[in-house]
């Protein structure tokens, strides 16, 4: 049963054999924990909602007809869930992935500690001004630039239209930008105001 596809394994499932969604669970068990935790920040919580994504698959596995891949169909279930979620908490938690991110925005090579402190305060406005940004935006940015999906794949995960992906990524990142350019010139300014009165 091992050499089963996704596909094959949820046919087994609907055929009432429960030994198949084990089998499902355990190969894709990690990978959903990893997508959750880097979206949401926090162990427990990634922990339950990866069981709430199982508990949820189980439930729902027979309206599945195969017209996508099964792992499309579980990502889109996956970032529904996480989706709802967020939607759910009146303080938006802070987002594990943003760190990713931000490393690949801002790279540093020097040894220097105050160069290595520079960046770092720069990696935490990135990760502010990440985290700022309305759900829409997020999602995409981390599916496309971390996850490393086409615009495609993650059109058919949320049920949009790709042209739609791609607005929202361009605007997402637009977003980022102008949030970017306005705090750093005011850090700037800030600095300048600073180093004249000492």
């Amino acid at each position: 049963m091992d050499q089963l596809t996704d596909e094959q394994l949820v046919k087994q499932i609907q055929m009432g054999r429960n030994e198949a969604y084990s089998l499902l669970v355990e190969r894709h068990k990690n990978y959903i924990f990893t997508l959750i935790f880097q979206m949401i920040g926090h162990r427990e919580t990634a922990e339950d909602l990866s069981q709430e994504v199982f508990i949820k698959l189980f439930r729902t596995l027979a309206s599945f007809q195969g017209n996508s891949k099964f792992k499309t169909w579980l990502y889109r279930l996956t970032v529904n869930l996480v989706i709802d979620h967020r939607r759910s908490q009146k303080k938006k938690s802070v987002v594990a992935w943003v760190d990713e991110l931000k490393d690949k925005l801002f790279t540093d090579s020097s040894e220097e500690p105050e160069a290595k402190a520079l960046v770092k305060e720069k990696q935490e406005l990135v990760h502010q001004l990440i985290n700022d940004l309305p759900d829409k935006y997020r999602i995409i940015i981390y599916l496309h630039h971390l996850r490393e999906f086409s615009c495609s794949e993650i059109a058919e995960i949320m049920q949009i239209p790709t042209k739609t992906v791609e607005t929202r990524l361009y605007r997402g990142k637009k977003r980022l930008k102008q949030k970017w350019m306005e705090v750093d010139s005011y850090v700037q300014e800030n600095s300048k105001i600073q180093s004249t009165t000492i």
